[in-house]
């Protein structure tokens, strides 16, 4: 009888321990988890967030590059289908103002070409000039010399006080025609000079 209890007292003394390392082992197998568990979580959002945030912006950037890629393609052809209309608009510009207004010219005489120094002062440029002035009146009879050279002393007048960069230009050319049209109207009444024509032009540089 009293050996009965010692021995129940030896099995509850050797269930302890059995219960406390399953108790640590679950504990353990817990602990675990749960670092497995955080693990995962950080490898699957922490440190892939600054990776997904460098593709995104990757992705933005190429975006944003053939955006404006796109956008300056487009421009260049813009450019390249406006570029034969603009070339158009200026020959045909060049044109009008090339061409003088002649309606009332019935005859047409050329002048002995011009060779002038012009009023350039850095160094001596020369100007080769042929123009052929039209008058109101036709017919066939000769042109009276005088009149010739009274028009030819008022172009040569106008001529002498350009310099090459005046004259170079269509603008220049179309001016220098004009001016030289209103010397010869101011150098003769009768026959009236209606256009001036410039048939050869050259400066010497």
């Amino acid at each position: 009888m009293s050996e009965t209890p010692a021995a129940t007292s030896t099995g509850q003394a050797a269930a302890v321990p059995r219960k406390s390392r399953k108790m640590l082992i679950i504990i353990v197998a817990a602990v675990l988890l749960m670092g497995a568990g955080g693990g995962f979580y950080y490898i699957k959002f922490v440190r892939a967030t600054p990776a997904r945030e460098s593709a995104e912006k990757s992705k933005k950037e190429r975006t944003r590059k053939s955006l404006a890629a796109e956008d300056e393609n487009a421009e260049e052809m813009a450019k390249d289908e406006e570029a034969p209309a603009k070339k158009g608009k200026e020959e045909s510009k060049s044109i009008e103002m090339a061409l003088p207004d002649d309606t009332a010219v019935k005859k047409v005489i050329e002048l002995q070409p011009f060779i002038v120094n012009l009023a350039d002062k850095d160094e001596p440029r020369y100007l080769r000039l042929t123009v052929s002035i039209g008058i109101a009146e036709g017919g066939e009879e000769k042109t009276d010399p005088i009149f010739t050279t009274r028009v030819r002393n008022a172009i040569l007048a106008v001529l002498t006080t350009k310099t090459s960069e005046e004259i170079l230009t269509l603008e220049g050319k179309t001016a220098l025609r004009k001016q030289i049209l209103k010397a010869a109207q101011a150098a003769s009444e009768e026959p009236h000079v209606e256009a001036i024509y410039i048939t050869d032009f050259i400066v010497q540089l």
